[in-house]
């Protein structure tokens, strides 16, 4: 049964419920949150299921992107492995151009060979190697063009694997590379000893050293080169006069109203040589006259141009096998024509320098024929080497092409001697190696003969960052110009290649 509250207490109940709110309005509002609840529950168990699904959505996104990952890492390995394959290939064909196409192709084809690209050698049916012509200003290369001067090998392969690309259907891909190697242009000034000891291999003075008959012969080749002349009744082998006095020699000799053939030098003087060298009396040939030692009198006494000018035309030594190794170089250089440019340089001069005798030049016949029209000796007698270097620095500085190898040659037999004394000319050699270092020109320096500064060339080449040879020579002339041959084509065939594309 019910217990009755009294109405003071049932208003007080009644007075708990909020302003605004009567209690069924309360209970309708319990009812409604019930009911949002019970929505928001659903919604988070819907979105339960989307997040799995698109869990897996980006797994297999990721899986994607890890294998495309992987897989292009191991493409970009092989393109790297198969560009050096190509690039060693094509350095290494136009290394040897100049033996030929066949061998620059077979040497390209055995270098690419010797490359691995993923894994394995590129098959020699997937390599292609051309040969041709690169035109430097143009930037193209002519295949079968001569002169051969480029060398392009191309190589492809389409069997390697790939591997989590497998499950996207991919499982294999294919690499190609090209490269094409050329020589880089070189500028080469050749600065020459052209003093008068240049000939002493030729003369009565180096008996001791390299034995009579080969001198004697050559004394002889020389007066035949000169046309075999003929002065009054003077034979070859010398005739011995015991009077001293002059007038009888010539008369004796013929020479009475027969003029000295020269523009310096003389009957006289000639005469008194004879009489009274060291040289001639040590070679026994004492008051002896004939064609022998007049020819040792031109080549010792009157060397220069200006005193006996057809002495370039013979075979007087060293300078002719400097000459002729000259030729060699010149003519190795044209071999394979990589716009290479050659100049010039001899010392002596007549004020007792240097003479640029021919700048930079693509024409090496017009080099080879102003070597050749040079004598021993053929503006002064003596030998500054450092003259030498500061006209050949100079006009590489003036003339010098940017990107271009440049190189100075520098040959001599024997010591430096100008300016003024061997000390301050020294000086002035080790100064001039230190200004073409700074400027990056490199002096391969060449000693030749036994009389030469072997020290101050290897300084030289050692100041300037590049090589020395020591060319001793021997008995033989044949011995120097073997030695100076070989020399000269190494220097000629050390072209630096590079990679134009």
């Amino acid at each position: 049964m019910g217990v009755a509250l009294p109405s003071q207490t049932r208003s007080l109940v009644l007075d708990t419920v909020p302003p605004g709110f009567s209690r069924e309005g309360q209970l309708m509002t319990h009812a409604h949150d019930s009911q949002v609840r019970h929505r928001i529950a659903g919604v988070a168990n819907q979105r339960k299921g989307a997040i799995i699904v698109l869990t897996a959505i980006l797994m297999v996104v990721l899986l994607s992107m890890v294998a495309f990952t992987v897989d292009l890492g191991c493409i970009m390995v092989g393109r790297t492995e198969m560009q050096r394959a190509v690039d060693s290939g094509a350095l290494a064909g136009a290394g040897v151009l100049g033996e030929g196409a066949t061998v620059a192709e077979d040497t390209a084809r055995d270098f690419v060979r010797q490359n691995i690209v993923r894994t394995r050698p590129i098959a020699d049916s997937g390599v292609d190697v051309r040969i041709g012509n690169w035109d430097n200003a143009g930037r193209s290369f002519n295949e079968g063009v001569e002169p051969f001067n480029s060398v392009r090998v191309l190589a492809r392969d389409g069997g390697y694997p790939l591997f989590f690309a497998r499950v996207l259907g991919h499982t294999q891909h294919a690499i190609a590379a090209q490269a094409t190697a050329t020589f880089q242009p070189r500028d080469i000034m050749l600065v020459l000893d052209y003093s008068a000891s240049m000939n002493d291999d030729s003369e009565l003075s180096q008996i001791g050293r390299i034995g009579r008959a080969p001198i004697e012969t050559n004394l002889l080749q020389i007066y035949n080169e000169l046309g075999s002349p003929q002065y009054g009744s003077m034979r070859w082998a010398p005739t011995y006069i015991a009077s001293t006095d002059n007038a009888v020699i010539q008369a004796t000799l013929g020479l009475n109203g027969v003029p000295y053939p020269y523009p310096r030098g003389s009957w006289a003087e000639y005469f008194n040589y004879v009489k009274n060298s060291s040289v001639i009396n040590n070679a026994g040939y004492r008051r002896r006259y004939g064609y022998l030692t007049l020819v040792n009198y031109w080549l010792e006494q009157r060397p220069m141009y200006s005193e006996t000018p057809d002495l370039w035309r013979t075979s007087e030594q060293p300078i002719t096998a400097v000459k002729d190794a000259v030729a060699v170089f010149l003519d190795f250089v044209q071999q394979v024509r990589t716009d290479d440019r050659v100049g010039l340089v001899a010392y002596t001069a007549s004020d007792g320098t240097a003479v640029l005798e021919s700048g930079l030049t693509s024409n090496m016949t017009l080099v080879e024929d102003i070597s050749r029209r040079r004598q021993a000796g053929h503006y002064d007698h003596f030998t500054n080497i450092g003259a030498g270097m500061q006209k050949a620095r100079e006009e590489m500085d003036r003339n010098g092409r940017p990107g271009t190898m440049k190189l100075i040659v520098l040959l001599t037999d024997g010591l430096a001697n100008r300016p003024s004394n061997p000390a301050t000319a020294a000086a002035l050699v080790r100064n001039e190696a230190q200004r073409s270092a700074d400027a990056e020109y490199p002096i391969a320096t060449i000693s030749l003969g036994s009389g030469a500064d072997t020290s101050i060339m290897q300084e030289v080449a050692d100041t300037t960052g590049s090589v020395h040879f020591n060319v001793p020579g021997g008995r033989t002339v044949s011995e120097y110009e073997d030695q100076l041959r070989e020399v000269f084509r190494q220097i000629a065939d050390d072209r630096p290649l590079v990679l134009v594309k």
